[in-house]
């Protein structure tokens, strides 16, 4: 079991993960819709640029979400059991009937010293941790308070959420900001899971061994990421009338919203909508 229970527990653990990320990219969705119409200044180079609309900012966020939870998906379809014996030469019918007892694909060869599935793996958590990261980065952005565009949720009004203990005037994004501590460490650990590819021979020295720590961080990092990103866009609160303020008193005041805008995000909730009945 020792050898093949890291993908046991990826396969178990990318459970609630993936349903974090569906929840998530329910609740971009929601915003896409709310603010399909939603004028904003856009930034380019953290420059004003021209006008866009919220939804078309949630509508990118959705896309990421979608394109890279099912790529995460399909990794966890693949994840294969090991079972080819000390050399790679175990007959392939006791590979098949250990992958049907323990739920795992059945690889076409022993691939013990062939990572591309664990390789794979990596890559898939930290893309998806990734795009968490790129909207968590955009919230603390717009809730600057020189910009005022977005806030946090509050869960306990009693309670301000993110409230300074030094400064009474604060109110510190600590949703987005979690999600980006934790896609901070992710990329790093992708080195790890690449450099562990090069293997010798039929079983390697000490390379496959350093992916159990690599893919229990993994995991454990974008799966926190996925929690805290999906609880941020659930509970977001939008201030159109800033983003309206904000955008009047741009040099881009009376340029129009690009006439593309609302079919970008029509399209992206359609392909969404598709998705949805597809991972149901």
């Amino acid at each position: 079991m020792a050898r093949f229970s890291p993908l046991l527990i990826a396969r178990r653990a990318l459970r609630p993960l993936l349903d974090d990320a569906r929840g998530a990219a329910d609740a971009a969705a929601r915003l896409a819709v709310e603010h399909r119409a939603t004028p904003m200044i856009g930034r380019t180079l953290l420059q004003q640029a021209l006008p866009v609309t919220f939804g078309l900012r949630a509508a990118g966020w959705l896309v990421g979400l979608d394109e890279t939870r099912a790529r995460l998906r399909d990794v966890r379809d693949e994840l294969a059991v090991q079972m080819g014996g000390p050399v790679g030469a175990r007959p392939p019918a006791i590979a098949a009937r250990v992958a049907a007892e323990l739920e795992l694909a059945e690889p076409t060869a022993p691939w013990q010293a062939i990572r591309v599935r664990t390789a794979q793996l990596a890559a898939a958590l930290a893309t998806l941790a990734g795009v968490f990261g790129k909207i968590a980065r955009d919230v603390t952005l717009l809730a600057q308070q020189e910009v005022g565009e977005v806030a946090e949720g509050e869960t306990d009004p009693a309670h301000p959420r993110g409230a300074s203990s030094a400064m009474a005037h604060k109110r510190n994004p600590v949703g987005a900001v979690s999600v980006v501590a934790c896609v901070k460490r992710t990329p790093g650990l992708v080195a790890g899971a690449l450099a562990a590819m090069e293997q010798e021979h039929e079983r390697a020295a000490g390379a496959w061994q350093a992916e159990w720590g690599i893919h229990t961080e993994l995991l454990g990092l974008t799966a926190s990421a996925a929690a805290w990103g999906r609880e941020l866009l659930e509970e977001l609160q939008v201030d159109a009338g800033r983003m309206q303020a904000n955008l009047a008193a741009s040099a881009a005041a009376d340029a129009p919203v690009p006439e593309g805008a609302g079919e970008v995000v029509d399209r992206a909730l359609a392909a969404h909508e598709t998705m949805s009945e597809v991972m149901r």
